[in-house]
C-alpha cells in the first residue's frame, strides 16, 4: 500500500517545500543584503555542527589537509559552514547583486570579453567557493551571460524558483546529464559561453586525483573544450568580507586531444587548479560534499 501512496505524496510535499522556500525569499528580500548574508552565516555556524552532514566535512577535511592542527581545522569547518549559510541566503540579494555589482572585484576579464565581442565558444571551470553565484552575474556584466551547467534540485517547484532569479544572468540552464549535454554542445556550436563548476562528485568518468586520493570527475569539460576548439578558462571566487567578492579569470586551458591520455591529463591539471584555489581559502570550500567515494 505504501508503494501506491508515495507518488500521491510526493506533490504535496513539493507543494509544501515551495511554499516554505516562497516564504523564506519573501522574509529575507525585506532584509538588507548584509543582513540576510550575516544570518545565513550565523545559521549555518549553528546547524552545520549539529548536522550529520558535519561528519562528512570533518573526515573530508582532515583526508585532504592532515598537515593541518586540529585546531585550525576547526576553524576551518565553521567557516565553512558560515559560508554556505551566508550562500543559501544570499540567493534572495542575487538579482540586487546583479543591478549593484559594487561588491563585486573582477579580474581578467579582458580575453573573455573580447572573445564574447567575435562570438567565440568559452567553457569557464569553477569551483563550490565563496559565493559561487557571483561569478556568473560578473560574466555577464562584463562579457556576456553563460549558460550554467547545474545539478537540478530534487523537488521541480524549488528548482524553478532557483532558476527564475538566475535568469536575468545567465544565457540558459542545463541540468547534469544527456539532455543538458545536448543543450551545452548546441551553445558552444552556436559561439556561446558555458559555466561549469567542476568540484562535484560524478557516478561516471574518470577517476582522477584529487587532494592526493581519487575522485570520479566527468569527462564532458574537456572533451567538449577539444571537440569545438574553445578556451577553458578556470574562474574562482573569493569572500573577501561579507557580501564582497573578489572573482579572478585566470589564464586559459587549451585541450584539443579527445583520447583517454589526453582527457585524463586535463583533468587532473584542473584538478590540480581546484586545489590550489581551496588551500588558499579553505574555509570557504563545500567540505561537507561527498565528492570522495566512501
Amino acid at each position: 500500500m505504501s508503494d501506491h501512496k508515495q507518488p500521491l505524496k510526493r506533490p504535496v510535499r513539493h507543494r509544501f517545500e515551495a511554499l516554505l522556500a516562497h516564504s523564506v525569499f519573501a522574509v529575507l528580500k525585506l532584509l538588507p543584503a548584509a543582513w540576510a548574508s550575516a544570518l545565513g552565516g550565523w545559521l549555518g555556524r549553528v546547524a552545520g555542527p549539529v548536522s550529520s552532514a558535519h561528519h562528512t566535512a570533518a573526515k573530508n577535511l582532515s583526508d585532504a589537509l592532515p598537515e593541518v592542527p586540529a585546531g585550525e581545522r576547526a576553524q576551518i569547518l565553521s567557516a565553512s559552514w558560515d559560508n554556505l549559510g551566508r550562500t543559501m541566503t544570499e540567493y534572495t540579494t542575487l538579482q540586487r547583486m546583479h543591478e549593484n555589482n559594487d561588491n563585486i572585484e573582477l579580474t581578467g576579464a579582458e580575453k573573455v570579453a573580447a572573445l564574447a565581442r567575435k562570438g567565440k565558444p568559452v567553457i569557464f571551470v569553477s569551483a563550490h567557493l565563496g559565493n559561487w553565484e557571483a561569478v556568473p552575474i560578473a560574466l555577464a556584466i562584463n562579457a556576456k551571460p553563460p549558460v550554467i551547467v547545474y545539478r537540478a534540485a530534487n523537488n521541480p517547484l524549488v528548482d524553478k524558483i532557483i532558476a527564475n532569479v538566475r535568469r536575468p544572468y545567465t544565457a540558459g540552464m542545463a541540468p547534469k546529464g544527456a539532455a543538458g549535454g545536448r543543450q551545452v554542445m548546441k551553445a558552444l556550436a552556436r559561439g556561446e559561453h558555458v559555466l561549469m563548476l567542476v568540484d562535484q562528485k560524478s557516478n561516471t568518468g574518470m577517476e582522477i586525483p584529487f587532494f592526493g586520493r581519487g575522485a570520479f570527475t566527468g569527462t564532458a569539460v574537456a572533451r567538449m573544450a577539444a571537440r569545438y576548439r574553445c578556451p577553458v578558462f578556470p574562474v574562482r571566487c573569493e569572500r573577501v568580507q561579507g557580501t564582497k567578492f573578489k572573482i579572478v579569470i585566470e589564464e586559459p586551458f587549451e585541450f584539443s586531444d579527445e583520447s583517454e591520455e589526453g582527457v585524463r591529463a586535463a583533468l587532473t591539471k584542473i584538478n590540480e587548479r581546484l586545489e590550489e584555489w581551496i588551500k588558499r581559502t579553505p574555509g570557504q570550500w563545500l567540505w561537507m560534499h561527498k565528492r570522495w567515494p566512501t
